[in-house]
């Protein structure tokens, strides 16, 4: 409905540029007219120049809503352009074959013709003033000839300058249809980065979904091994683990369904998730968490954290040595700083290929393009993954 009501738009506009450019053509004679003319607006001097103007108008329609959108934007430019010759062949013809009239007026065609011979000498009685062709004419200046309207070639109208006749068609015709065919293409290159929008947003959309529904069974497969753990160690936590897991399944299936979620709701998953691993492990494990107190009201993409902290219980844990997890998170500037630190063992190696890591990455490039950074070093003892994304407050 939406595209439907854009495409529209665009139509419109279209259409209303080319209306504006015609009364432009249309109405300057007219102005012209009423601007310099002394005895007031010749409208058949206008009609002349609408005349003249309006096998090009049709050439435009032509061009416009035929050859235009069925030949040239199809990629047929041989069609097109015979076709297009082939009109402006006619209009040049027509016009050859059809000269315009440039003589004073239908009124004054019918005027009886002026005599060649000399002025008969006035009446008695008649005042010099009531003979205009007595009366005294300018001097003759040597080396100029005297023109008469009628031996001045034939114009025809153009907005910018005066062309001859001959060379006017030909000259008008090209000039309106490349015109025609520079907005045409502008509207179409607006119509089809519209549609690559579209796409992309719909192709990103149906990734990130993709993605989403990958993440939701790696982290229901790991918890549900946590619990199975829990259950021989202690039956009374594995039942508050169950519960645990429910409220943090109905934030997975409800809330983290939507584009965004509140940065505040996902810290407080996060902290649901650790709470429920600080169960299964012992006091030999240190595990460390800093959060702010003051969170922003701002929206970030659902389950984005959980990944690394789950590959942090995950690869960096051992019963045998002592280990850590630090998990810490900052917010400085409209940027959010996100750093999980663990003990690093034999299988650090798998932890940085996990496909929690892969997906979160593959969605990070979705989601803010080159606009964040994802720092992961492993050194001898310990692995580090830094996160920085923007905020909109």
């Amino acid at each position: 409905m939406k595209k439907d009501k854009r495409e529209r738009y665009l139509y419109l506009i279209e259409n209303l540029i080319y209306l504006i450019i015609w009364i432009f053509i249309l109405g300057t004679p007219v102005w012209g007219e009423y601007k310099y003319a002394e005895n007031g607006i010749n409208w058949y001097k206008i009609a002349q120049i609408w005349l003249t103007t309006s096998p090009i108008l049709i050439i435009f329609i032509i061009n416009n809503y035929l050859l235009l959108p069925f030949l040239l934007i199809r990629k047929k430019a041989k069609a097109y352009l015979f076709f297009t010759c082939c009109l402006i062949l006619s209009l040049v013809l027509l016009n050859v074959a059809q000269p315009v009239n440039r003589g004073p007026g239908p009124k004054a065609m019918n005027r009886p013709p002026i005599s060649s011979q000399e002025p008969r000498a006035p009446r008695p009685g008649t005042h010099a003033q009531d003979m205009p062709h007595l009366q005294e004419r300018p001097p003759h200046v040597p080396g100029e000839f005297p023109r008469k309207p009628s031996q001045e070639p034939p114009l025809i109208f153009i907005p910018i300058l005066p062309i001859p006749i001959f060379l006017s068609p030909m000259v008008i015709a090209i000039f309106v249809i490349g015109l025609n065919i520079g907005i045409k293409f502008l509207f179409k290159s607006i119509r089809d980065d519209q549609r690559l929008k579209e796409l992309e947003k719909h192709n990103l959309q149906t990734e990130l979904e993709y993605l989403k529904h990958q993440i939701n069974p790696h982290f229901f497969m790991n918890t549900l091994n946590n619990i199975h753990a829990l259950i021989d160690l202690d039956s009374e936590k594995a039942k508050d683990t169950v519960l645990e897991l429910s409220k943090m399944m109905r934030y997975i299936l409800y809330e983290a369904a939507s584009p965004s979620v509140p940065l505040s709701k996902e810290i407080q998953f996060l902290n649901n998730y650790i709470e429920l691993m600080k169960l299964r492990y012992t006091n030999q494990i240190e595990i460390l968490v800093s959060i702010p107190k003051d969170i922003p009201n701002v929206l970030i993409p659902p389950l984005l954290f959980i990944s690394f902290v789950e590959n942090a219980f995950k690869h960096g844990v051992s019963y045998q040595h002592s280990s850590f997890i630090h998990i810490s998170m900052d917010i400085e500037a409209n940027k959010l700083r996100y750093l999980v630190s663990n003990s690093n063992f034999e299988n650090a190696a798998k932890q940085r290929q996990g496909i929690g890591l892969e997906n979160v990455r593959k969605r990070l490039d979705l989601l803010y393009e080159h606009n964040y950074t994802l720092d992961i070093q492993c050194k001898e003892n310990e692995y580090h993954v830094l996160l920085l994304i923007p905020l909109q407050i």
